[in-house]
């Protein structure tokens, strides 16, 4: 999968920077479907903060972006991406804010509605 490639080559270069693990060596070169969190938020079950917590996610963690959605307001945002990160070896998918993700607008031009 492209996106998981670019995403887990992603992640190898922030693991690195951070001296934690990496993901596997079989990454794929980057590419423009990875974005990276602007802050430390959370990726959830639905586009809500009151939903169940999936992981929390750290300040520049590398994601991919599937899908946006029109949730709850977040910092007067009200765009949630459905993304996929890797960490501690496993992937995970989930709702992210959009105000916490560098997409440089919301919704980001050519991502389709979930």
């Amino acid at each position: 999968m492209r996106i998981r490639g670019a995403l887990a080559t992603a992640a190898v270069g922030t693991a690195v920077a951070l001296g934690v693990s990496a993901v596997p060596s079989s990454a794929a070169s980057q590419s423009d479907d990875v974005f990276f969190t602007t802050q430390a938020t959370k990726q959830y079950t639905c586009a809500k903060t009151t939903c169940q917590v999936k992981r929390n996610l750290f300040s520049g963690q590398p994601l991919s972006i599937s899908c946006y959605y029109v949730g709850q307001s977040v910092g007067g945002n009200t765009i949630w991406y459905y993304t996929t990160t890797w960490q501690f070896e496993v992937w995970v998918d989930g709702y992210t804010p959009g105000q916490h993700i560098n997409t440089g607008a919301d919704p980001r031009p050519g991502v389709p509605r979930c």
